[in-house]
C-alpha cells in the first residue's frame, strides 16, 4: 500500500506543478484513463469502454476529493481509493455531477480533462504527465506484458484450421480474463483477410493456413500491445519476404526511439526504412503505432510535432507490409536503452537483429 501511496504522491506533485504553471487553483479529472493513472490502477467505470466513469477526482488546494453519486460513492471510496487520502463529495444519482463539482469548487479556477462549464480544458500538457512511468507502473507493465505474451503464444499453439476468427478471439480473450487482463483491442485476420485488411476485426471466416492476431491488453489502466502470426505448413517465400521487410522497418523505428527524440523524427526514420525495403508507399496504408500507456495509443507515430520521448516511456510500433505485421511493446530508458516489455517463449522462432548497438531477438511467423 505504501508503494501505491508513494506513486500517487508523485503524480499529485506533477498535477500541482501543472496547475501552478497554468495559474489554476486545482484540477478535475473525469476521464477513466486519468482516474486509473492518478490512483495507481483504480477504476471509475461501470460501462466498459466509456471515456468517463462514475466518479471524478478533484485536486483543490491542499485536499483531494472523489465526486460521485450516492449510489457509487461508498464503493469507490472503499474499493478504489481507500488508502489514498481522498475525501468524498457526493450528490443524488439523478442530480447533475457538473453542478456538484461546481458547488465544491466555488469561485476557484480549475482545469478539467473534459469540457465542464467555462473551465479550461487541459489537453497535451496534462497528457504528457502520464508518459514517464514510475517504478510501480513499470513493474505492473512487466506483469501485464508477461501475461499477454504467454497467453497469446499459447493461443497460437491451440488454434487449428477450421476455427472461426470469433473462436480464436474467444480463445485468447478467455485466457486473458482469467488473469484480470481485458482485451482492449483484439484483432484476428486469417488468410486473405490478414493480407487485405490492416484492422481485421474478427468475423466468422474460418482459418485455413495463416492467422495474424493483434492484441492490446489492459489491466489497471495500463495497456500493452503485441502481434503474433502463425502459419500452418511452410511459410511461403513471398510472405517471408514481406515479414522480413516489416522487421527491418520496425528496427528503424526502434533504433530511433531514444529519450529526447521527436515523434516526427522517428516517423521519418520509419518511412525511410519502408523505402529502403522496397515499399515506399506502404506506410500510407496503416498507422505505424506509437506511444502507449494509459491509452492504446497515447499518440501515433508522426502525430504532435512537439511530442518527444520521455525517460521510462512505453512505445509500440506496428509496421505492416501487405499483410505481414510485427509489434511489441518496449520501454525507453535513459540514456539510450530499450527494454522489451513483451516477449516470446524460448521455443518460438526468432531472428537476431542489431538495434541500438545490441543484438535482440525478434519473433518470426510460427510454423505449425
Amino acid at each position: 500500500m505504501a508503494n501505491r501511496q508513494n506513486e500517487t504522491a508523485q503524480k499529485e506533485q506533477r498535477l500541482r506543478d501543472l496547475a501552478a504553471r497554468m495559474g489554476l487553483d486545482g484540477i478535475c479529472l473525469s476521464r477513466a484513463l486519468n482516474f486509473a493513472w492518478f490512483t495507481a490502477g483504480g477504476n471509475n467505470r461501470v460501462v466498459t469502454g466509456s471515456e468517463t466513469g462514475a466518479a471524478a477526482l478533484v485536486i483543490l488546494g491542499e485536499k483531494k476529493y472523489v465526486v460521485a453519486p450516492q449510489n457509487e460513492i461508498e464503493r469507490i471510496m472503499e474499493e478504489q481509493v481507500f488508502d489514498l487520502g481522498f475525501e468524498p463529495w457526493t450528490y443524488e444519482w439523478y442530480a447533475s455531477r457538473e453542478k456538484a463539482i461546481a458547488d465544491l469548487v466555488g469561485s476557484r479556477r480549475v482545469g478539467s480533462d473534459i469540457p465542464l462549464g467555462d473551465w479550461p480544458v487541459l489537453g497535451a500538457d496534462l497528457n504528457r504527465l502520464r508518459y514517464s512511468l514510475t517504478k510501480g507502473e513499470i513493474a505492473r507493465a512487466r506483469e501485464i506484458g508477461a501475461i499477454c505474451s504467454r497467453e497469446l503464444a499459447a493461443t497460437c499453439v491451440n488454434i487449428n484450421p477450421g476455427m472461426t476468427e470469433w473462436e480464436i478471439q474467444a480463445e485468447l480473450a478467455g485466457r486473458l480474463l482469467k488473469f484480470g487482463v481485458r482485451p482492449a483491442v483484439l484483432l484476428v485476420g486469417t488468410d486473405e483477410r490478414a493480407l487485405k485488411y490492416r484492422h481485421p476485426v474478427p468475423t466468422n471466416k474460418k482459418l485455413e493456413k495463416y492467422a495474424v492476431i493483434g492484441l492490446v491488453g489492459e489491466q489497471g489502466g495500463l495497456h500493452i500491445a503485441l502481434t503474433r502470426s502463425v502459419y500452418f505448413g511452410t511459410v511461403p517465400d513471398a510472405l517471408r519476404r514481406l515479414y522480413d521487410a516489416a522487421l527491418k522497418v520496425e528496427a528503424a523505428f526502434l533504433q530511433a526511439s531514444t529519450v529526447g527524440a521527436g515523434s516526427r523524427f522517428i516517423f521519418d526514420q520509419g518511412r525511410a526504412a519502408y523505402a529502403a525495403a522496397g515499399f515506399p508507399e506502404e506506410w500510407q496504408r496503416h498507422h505505424q503505432g506509437g506511444a502507449i500507456g494509459y491509452a492504446p495509443r497515447e499518440y501515433r507515430a508522426g502525430e504532435g510535432a512537439e511530442e518527444i520521448i520521455q525517460p521510462d516511456q512505453m512505445l509500440a510500433w506496428n509496421p505492416t507490409v501487405q499483410g505481414a505485421k510485427c509489434e511489441d511493446t518496449v520501454l525507453v530508458t535513459a540514456p539510450g536503452g530499450l527494454d522489451f516489455i513483451t516477449s516470446v517463449p524460448a521455443w518460438w522462432p526468432v531472428a537476431a537483429m542489431e538495434i541500438g548497438g545490441r543484438r535482440v531477438k525478434r519473433p518470426l511467423i510460427l510454423e505449425r
